[in-house]
């Protein structure tokens, strides 16, 4: 791992990282069909599709913010410029790799960089970050399933979602609560055993950080679920601007479906089955429909959701180009 790292700090790994990024941005650049997408001016108005935009991008800082309360949590003192470029490139790496594995590799990758000496408390930051993503996400699906129990009730789907997302809450939770509330050395003998005391410490310290930084990890969590509301509001007003009447809270429903949907390694960037579960779900609820007269305008959002997803992902390739971070001998390190 070390002389992968060292390699991408040398010149020609900084050719070979930016020559791939490059190529991949200009590939994105090239194979859209912009004659096609000219097309579909008249369709939609701007005003709530340009706002719409813009509001999606705000999360990103809202990203880099919630993760660095939590690194900084753990010890880390890289500065929020940091987190901030890192989280844009992530989120780039996010469009061209399997599920959301991309942004948290390389994210893994600037820390394990920047960070050695500290790199186990940063990995797990970034493991509490999507922690908090997914369980945040989680819970508002849930009170937004529990406000349309009468329409979850007669819809199967729905219903397993609801199930499913209810288990993972719990369990989550669950294993949370025990970790951070039984001593690592209180653990099974036989599985302490198995880990290795320089484990086991490391663990104890994790959990030590975490209990003495709660008020960092409760902004954390409000933090994250004004990002999820400002993403659900975002789709929301993509919906305004095709002239399509969603209610807010089946529009939340339906974009928590289509994110936790993209958190499987199942497409690269999620792309496709973000979109593909975003109309399942409103066409469950009866709001568009994907045959005849709305079929064009259900196909529309689905592509704005996508376009915009691109837009900022694609902003975050030119960050990964032109940023040049602090070499990590200079940056300030905890004690």
């Amino acid at each position: 791992m070390r002389s992968f790292l060292h390699f991408f700090d040398t010149p020609a790994g900084r050719v070979v990282r930016y020559g791939v990024s490059f190529g991949i941005v200009a590939a994105f650049v090239i194979l859209v069909d912009w004659g096609e997408l000219a097309q579909l001016e008249g369709r939609f108005a701007w005003g709530p599709v340009l706002w719409a935009t813009l509001i999606a991008g705000v999360t990103y800082p809202l990203h880099a913010l919630r993760w660095r309360l939590l690194y900084v949590a753990q010890g880390l003192t890289l500065p929020f410029s940091w987190s901030h470029a890192v989280t844009w490139i992530g989120n780039f790496y996010n469009s061209i790799l399997l599920g959301g594995l991309g942004g948290d590799a390389a994210r893994v990758f600037y820390v394990c960089r920047d960070a050695p000496r500290q790199k186990t408390a940063g990995v797990a930051s970034i493991a509490m970050d999507r922690l908090i993503g997914l369980g945040v996400l989680l819970m508002i699906s849930l009170v937004a399933l529990a406000a349309k129990l009468g329409a979850v009730a007669q819809k199967p789907e729905l219903r397993t979602f609801a199930l499913v997302s209810s288990l993972a809450l719990i369990l989550g939770t669950a294993a949370v609560a025990v970790a951070l509330s039984i001593h690592p050395q209180r653990w099974p003998l036989w599985f302490r055993t198995r880990l290795g005391e320089p484990t086991m410490n490391t663990l104890a310290d994790l959990r030590a950080r975490t209990l003495a930084n709660r008020r960092a990890h409760a902004l954390a969590w409000v933090v994250c679920l004004a990002i999820w509301l400002l993403d659900f509001y975002s789709v929301w007003l993509l919906a305004v601007g095709l002239g399509l009447t969603l209610p807010f809270v089946e529009t939340c429903i339906a974009v928590s479906v289509a994110y936790a949907a993209t958190a499987l390694p199942l497409s690269v960037g999620g792309h496709g089955i973000r979109e593909g579960a975003l109309l399942f779900t409103l066409g469950v609820f009866g709001l568009i429909s994907t045959e005849g007269p709305d079929r064009d305008a259900a196909l529309l959002l689905a592509l704005l959701v996508w376009a915009v997803t691109m837009i900022w992902s694609l902003f975050g390739g030119i960050v990964l180009l032109v940023w040049r971070p602090t070499r990590a001998a200079e940056l300030p390190r905890s004690p």
